[in-house]
């Protein structure tokens, strides 16, 4: 039983995860799968991975009403928790499994019930059929067919930005901290397409914009207008950021951000930065001495 459970843990986790945006919260819908597989007879079970999705997305399900009043109360932005570190997918996974794991995805996501995002992910990112979908979920498969085609169409009206590989996001990275650091308004409006947004996510613990920002001029008016305290002096770490390239600000007032991003050719079009402390629990430790970033920009 424990293999067979171990086999599919990491599976189970992304679905998880995928659901609830939170590590925590993913972890815990995976061991109450584990305690609920463990009480099961296997002669009973005819696919046990069929059983051990069946009951995390179920519990995922459950676990996600609970939490949206949570959310519909949080202060400010709510954007999920980054999973910091090494790739969190495979030469294996399919492109449509490694581009949800995205900020981007995650946060188009929201929009979705709980049902609705369940039978999205299930059907678009892990290619199940609709009579397996209808079964885990408690509804028929016209109806689950309905759900994908209306989630598609709210998802659909709004551009769903795009992840670059490493090498081609570190310069235009490097190039939007460069002009952070030097508050050069010119520059950031060079390195930003005209309606890119600005999502921060502070969580009432540390200072963020209450709502997303939105265009390129207030964007870099921002950016350049928090360079003194959030810029100057800052530690800055080249990292993962769940599977795409991202930056960890420490600042030396003590503030940490975690930033990723999405492209639209070679200009950012979104900016996602948690700094919600109880997002950011497991992160690379800091430097000995981190760099000025006044006059270090953009080096690793």
């Amino acid at each position: 039983m424990d293999s067979v459970f171990s086999e599919n843990r990491s599976l189970l986790f992304g679905i998880a995860y995928r659901m609830l945006g939170r590590v925590a919260d993913a972890e815990d819908v995976v061991q109450e799968t584990f305690l609920r597989w463990q009480r099961q007879d296997p002669a009973k079970i005819v696919s046990p991975k069929a059983w051990l999705i069946s009951a995390v997305t179920r519990l995922s399900i459950d676990q996600l009403r609970s939490a949206r009043r949570q959310r519909e109360e949080y202060v400010g932005v709510w954007l999920p928790e980054p999973i910091v570190g090494a790739d969190t997918v495979t030469p294996a996974d399919t492109a449509a499994l490694a581009d949800s794991l995205g900020m981007a995805f995650m946060t188009m996501l929201e929009t979705l019930s709980p049902v609705e995002r369940a039978v999205f992910l299930l059907r678009e990112v892990f290619d199940y059929e609709f009579a397996e979908i209808a079964r885990i979920v408690g509804k028929t498969e016209v109806n689950c067919r309905k759900i994908v085609g209306r989630a598609k169409e709210r998802l659909g009206g709004r551009d769903a930005p795009s992840s670059a590989r490493a090498s081609a996001a570190e310069p235009i990275v490097k190039r939007f901290l460069s002009a952070c650091s030097t508050g050069n308004v010119s520059e950031l409006l060079a390195v930003l397409t005209d309606d890119v947004v600005l999502y921060t996510d502070g969580g009432a613990r540390v200072r963020a914009a209450r709502r997303p920002i939105r265009t390129a001029d207030r964007v870099s008016r921002f950016f350049a207008g928090i360079r003194h305290r959030s810029m100057l002096g800052a530690e800055i770490q080249f990292i993962r950021v769940n599977g795409e390239f991202g930056v960890l600000i420490r600042s030396p007032s003590g503030r940490t951000t975690v930033t990723a991003f999405a492209f639209d050719g070679d200009r950012i079009k979104e900016i996602y930065s948690v700094s919600n402390p109880e997002k950011l629990r497991d992160l690379p430790p800091p430097r000995a001495k981190p760099p000025a970033m006044g006059t270090d920009a953009g080096r690793n």
